[in-house]
């Protein structure tokens, strides 16, 4: 015989399944609706690019010129590929300057900060591929090099008029793999800027070794200079490693400042890779007023290493392929809280609005 307790389990068993289809059938619902908002933004993102691309195409008299490609393809070692993978999925600096692709990239988050305190962070990188033009132009807003972790909106809601925005020329190539392009534009109204970029990527056995130098000119900060080398080299079929040294000087700067950072990648899947790295930073000579802080007396300033940090980044897509999570967790030694230990842990939400 069936007991009453047992009617009653069949019973608790069958509403759950109820409400767990209930909530299935809501989020399906939901995510229809982001996908459609996806597709209709993505949709967006090309129509501009198109309309815009074809316009000036017909300002310079070149109707009628077929797509074009910015350079030859390289023939990459084993550790170019994986290479790419990366910079793609994290979005660097490699990507967004190089990347052929029209793009909306929105990310919102929170940082929570042992010695600062919690804010909301938010971040847009939007550009403009213009492939039927033969100067090989792009339109941007959000420049790699100044507006990284740049906050677009404070926590007040208001928008910071000194973002971004302008037009990145793309030399055809005149030696083969040499990548040069000049960005122009403005860091609001009454800041404009110059800014050319050379990149040389080589293979070295199993090395891919890419020097990047650039070299800007703007109202306000006058000259800046900047030179990274990336040494990557694959391990395994999904790890990389990566040494990366950074120097710069500036006008509005004494001496040199310089970093320097040990990653390594690994991807579980597609579109889902962390890293962990250990970094310095520091400058040759000391700039005054960076270093004065009333809530630690005891900081003695001094030029050399100011801050060791210690971190991981975990990044996925979830729900849908452009939709992203990234968590990245870290501690940093400051020479500005007397190397007392920082801790630090970001989110991220990343909308990519293009395509994939």
């Amino acid at each position: 015989m069936v007991s009453r307790i047992d009617i009653k389990k069949a019973m608790a068993i069958t509403k759950y399944k109820f409400e767990m289809e209930d909530e299935r059938s809501w989020l399906e619902s939901g995510m229809g609706y982001l996908d459609d908002f996806h597709a209709g933004m993505t949709h967006t993102v090309h129509v501009f690019s198109s309309n815009a691309d074809r316009q000036l195409a017909s300002w310079a008299g070149d109707e009628n010129v077929t797509k074009a490609s910015r350079g030859t393809p390289r023939d990459g070692n084993v550790s170019e590929e994986l290479s790419d993978y990366f910079n793609k999925l994290f979005r660097d600096d490699t990507y967004l300057y190089s990347s052929e692709a029209s793009y909306l990239i929105l990310r919102l988050g929170t940082e929570t900060n042992k010695e600062e305190g919690a804010k909301f962070l938010n971040e847009i990188k939007f550009a403009i591929s213009l492939p039927f033009t033969e100067r090989h132009l792009q339109l941007f807003i959000g420049d790699p090099l100044k507006d990284e972790n740049k906050q677009v909106f404070d926590n007040q809601g208001n928008v910071d008029d000194t973002t971004t925005v302008g037009a990145r020329y793309f030399i055809p190539e005149f030696v083969d793999n040499l990548k040069f392009d000049v960005s122009a534009g403005f860091r609001g109204l009454t800041n404009p800027f110059v800014q050319p970029r050379v990149e040389y990527p080589m293979n070295f056995y199993d090395w891919l070794i890419r020097p990047v130098q650039y070299a800007e000119y703007s109202v306000k900060r006058e000259f800046y200079e900047e030179t990274d080398l990336y040494f990557d080299r694959r391990i395994a079929a999904a790890e990389l490693v990566r040494l990366f040294l950074k120097r710069s000087t500036e006008t509005q700067k004494k001496g040199m400042q310089y970093d320097a950072s040990i990653s390594y990648f690994n991807t579980v899947k597609y579109n889902v890779g962390f890293r962990t790295y250990v970094s310095l930073s520091g400058e040759t000579t000391l700039n005054e007023g960076r270093y004065e802080n009333p809530r630690y007396d005891d900081v003695d300033p001094h030029s050399g290493v100011n801050r060791y940090s210690l971190g991981a980044s975990w990044k996925s897509s979830f729900l849908r392929k452009w939709l992203f999570f990234e968590l990245e967790p870290r501690v940093d030694f400051d020479m500005l809280y007397n190397w007392r230990p920082n801790y630090v842990v970001r989110y991220w939400l990343e909308f990519y609005f293009g395509d994939i």
